[in-house]
């Protein structure tokens, strides 16, 4: 579908993302611990905790176990590595670690280790040690404590091993790549337009748009505030912003906008203290994700559960503070082979409030058993839920059976007739009968492009009058066409996903980089004695040990660029640029070639650009510097723009690579308009 689809989709002006579980090194990064990451920095464990438990109910929920103790206890063990893990990061600074790589690699070193706690030679796992250290009021803490009350060796091990068995697809290469790094935005899919900024806390802020109308929104304990809007703002327009307690006051003007990022630029045209706009995103591109699921393997087919299930947290958070409850956009899950999917959280739940939040759900099954075993009881909920059913063709017997009943009964005139054998005296009786409108067997022997409707909620026609919900069954002149009858032109299935790049932000990534060592080894010094095994008093702190050093992320500062990276005066000099054709070594700068020129070529009289990349965004970049300069500008370009619009680089830094390219192009614009001049 994505070959076949994505060209006519870009000249349609949509967005494309690729989740690509059969090649992840061909795909998007999408960190699984992104939202929780999120929550928990900005203090909201309880979102946190709950975001958790989503990701591990996809990870473990089975309805058809006998005993769910174990899976439930794999989910309590998940949520608890997964929250110590971004505890740990986020206080020494290592949040490029936070990944359920990581995770595993937790559970996988600590929970198979036994450390020696006194000198006879008792021991104790060091999971159980790691997690007696942290806080009594750690929500990690609380979570392990389902797993750290069974004492059993057999049990402990049979719940450590449950838990394992669905990590360990994390601890692939390609997988521990891909979900390393995040490179979407997910509330961005029903949202395109925000503004964010900061002032006074718990006061209500009035924003004032372009075309008059206004919005108001209450800023947090924090004074932060992010409001959702829907109305059109251009070039040269202006924004207000009003505190109604304090009066506070700011206007903006937008500058420009980028159509592929969101990204606008704005000048403050009136400003008091206490009161800033942080970011104005305007992105107008409707949204297109592709999920490519392998059908061969269905170890990751959870991945692509987990994404669904989180991209509706989102939109349903977002939705429940937008005016209206709902989202800006209409967002359609086209989920096929939704039978074979590992089981979605509460999805019961959510398909029955979902049409409210501006969020359909087409679900695609081979038979409805399927449901009923992925989701138990719930299976009912979400069938009856779905408005639209439409049967096309099914081996199932009970799938047919269901669907006969649906579809109801008919009244029919039967006539019978009774006498004796050889005797012309006969009588004759009619009477009243129902017959099923379409039998289990008439309904597996449907031909192509044959299908019943059972439309329950369409109870309005096109005219708002009144109607029944009868159902439809297409056949004869209303059947289904053909794709090639009409899809032909715009979708051409020749085409192959082989023949598509796929850009990503975690292909150079080594796992290796993203292990945490939880118990720092302390050097011994030669004592030419042998030491007994230090004890450890179980829930008492160790001595504190050298941990390695980490570097610290600070956010970069415009303001100070010039003081922390050393670079040529003229890096940020203003004066033209001048392209040079007789001393160059590459072919001359134009404006036909500049996009298949190497970055290098391109930035040949600007090379003092390279010191700021080194030093701003080469952990960003996670690349090589010289594979950085021998990408083609293009490619250059828009690797640039997804780390800025990911947030991985500081706009400031930018702004400054941004404007030498600027300077450079106008450049070149000056020189051939003067040579078409002569």
């Amino acid at each position: 579908m994505l070959a076949a689809s994505k060209k006519t989709m870009e000249k349609r002006g949509f967005h494309i993302e690729v989740l690509n579980l059969i090649n992840p090194l061909e795909s998007m990064s999408y960190n699984l611990l992104q939202l929780i990451k999120e929550a928990y920095k900005q203090g909201d464990t309880a979102t946190a905790q709950t975001l958790c438990n989503t990701l591990s109910f996809s990870l473990y929920y089975n309805p058809n176990v006998k005993d769910p103790f174990w899976n439930n206890s794999a989910m309590s063990l998940c949520n608890a590595l997964i929250l110590a893990v971004i505890d740990k990061c986020i206080t020494e600074k290592t949040e490029d670690k936070i990944c359920m790589y990581t995770v595993a690699n937790m559970l996988s070193e600590l929970g198979s280790k036994e450390i020696v706690i006194d000198a006879k030679g008792n021991t104790k796992n060091a999971l159980d040690i790691y997690f007696e250290m942290l806080p009594a009021d750690s929500v990690a803490k609380m979570q392990y404590a389902t797993s750290n009350f069974a004492k059993g060796e057999t049990t402990r091990g049979g719940i450590f091993s449950t838990a394992m068995s669905k990590l360990s697809i994390f601890t692939f290469e390609g997988i521990a790549k891909m979900t390393s790094r995040n490179s979407i935005d997910l509330k961005r899919i029903g949202f395109g337009k925000s503004l964010q900024g900061k002032g006074t806390p718990r006061v209500r802020v009035q924003i004032i748009f372009p075309d008059g109308s206004k919005e108001s929104i209450k800023t947090d304990t924090a004074g932060r505030f992010e409001l959702d809007f829907q109305q059109n703002v251009k070039k040269g327009q202006r924004i207000h912003v009003m505190e109604s307690k304090t009066k506070k006051k700011m206007i903006v003007e937008i500058q420009t906008i980028n159509k592929d990022t969101g990204e606008t630029t704005f000048k403050v045209v009136e400003k008091q203290d206490g009161l800033q706009i942080d970011s104005i995103i305007i992105f107008e591109k409707p949204i297109a994700v592709f999920m490519i699921v392998p059908d061969y393997d269905s170890s990751n087919h959870v991945i692509a559960s987990i994404f669904i299930r989180q991209l509706y947290f989102v939109l349903s958070k977002y939705a429940g503070l937008a005016r209206g409850g709902k989202c800006h956009r209409e967002v359609v899950y086209l989920l096929d082979e939704f039978g074979n999917m590992p089981a979605i959280d509460d999805m019961g739940n959510i398909v029955t409030v979902c049409l409210g939040r501006n969020i359909r759900f087409n679900l695609i099954v081979q038979a409805l058993p399927q449901l009923k075993m992925k989701y138990g009881d719930a299976s009912t909920t979400i069938q009856d839920n779905c408005g639209n059913q439409i049967y096309i063709q099914s081996g199932n017997k009970e799938t047919a059976k269901e669907i006969s009943e649906k579809l109801g009964n008919q009244t029919i005139n039967s006539l019978s007739r009774s006498g004796k054998g050889l005797s012309i005296d006969k009588s004759k009786t009619e009477g009243i009968d129902t017959k099923p409108l379409l039998t289990p067997t008439e309904l597996m022997r449907f031909q192509e492009g044959e299908s019943a409707v059972i439309r329950f909620m369409k109870r309005r026609d096109n005219k708002f009058e009144k109607i029944e919900p009868f159902p439809i069954l297409n056949r004869g002149k209303t059947v289904m066409k053909y794709r090639w009858e009409y899809l032909g032109d715009d979708f051409d299935t020749d085409q192959s996903i082989l023949d598509i790049d796929i850009r990503s932000l975690h292909e150079y990534v080594n796992p290796r980089d993203l292990i945490i060592d939880f118990f720092p080894k302390q050097e011994e010094e030669p004592t030419g004695q042998s030491e007994e095994p230090k004890q450890i008093t179980p829930g008492s702190e160790p001595e504190p040990v050298p941990t390695p050093s980490e570097e610290e992320h600070e956010e970069p500062q415009f303001a100070d660029i010039d003081e922390e990276i050393e670079i040529p005066e003229e890096a940020y000099s203003s004066e033209p640029v001048v392209i040079v054709e007789s001393s160059s070594v590459f072919e001359p700068l134009t404006l036909e070639n500049w996009e298949q020129k190497t970055a290098e070529e391109f930035f040949e009289t600007h090379r003092s650009i390279w010191s700021v990349i080194e030093k701003k965004c080469m952990k960003q970049w996670n690349r090589p510097l010289a594979d950085i300069q021998a990408s083609t500008m293009e490619s250059f370009i828009d690797d640039l723009k997804i780390l800025v619009t990911t947030g991985q680089i500081d706009k400031n830094t930018y702004r400054l690579i941004n404007g030498k390219y600027g300077e450079i192009m106008d450049s070149l614009l000056e020189k051939e308009g003067v040579k078409e001049e002569v």
